[in-house]
């Protein structure tokens, strides 16, 4: 699909996995925008994380994909394969 400023969108499989460039990322390499979130894979209920709680607790040089076996769902308790979410705040915030 041809969009008006000239960026193609490929149809099928993302050139890269996102799950794992995230988990690849350290807590000070966030920038001030984005916000760090969990995924619930059995409910599929989502929240935002204090990240500057998670740096002071585990360290700033701390990759996220460390901090994958430490979620639990607050709804409804699941441990297991849950995942991180990046999002950015919102301007007027």
């Amino acid at each position: 699909m041809r969009q008006r400023r000239g960026i193609d969108l490929t149809v099928g499989k993302p050139a890269f996995d996102m799950a794992e460039e995230l988990g690849k990322l350290k807590i000070r390499e966030l920038a001030e925008w984005h916000i760090l979130g969990a995924q619930c894979s059995k409910c599929h209920a989502r929240c935002w994380l204090d990240r500057w709680k998670l740096a002071d607790k585990y360290g700033r040089e701390t990759p996220l994909a460390t901090l994958r076996p430490f979620l639990r769902c607050t709804a409804c308790g699941n441990r297991i394969n849950n995942s991180l979410v990046l999002g950015k705040m919102d301007r007027n915030a």
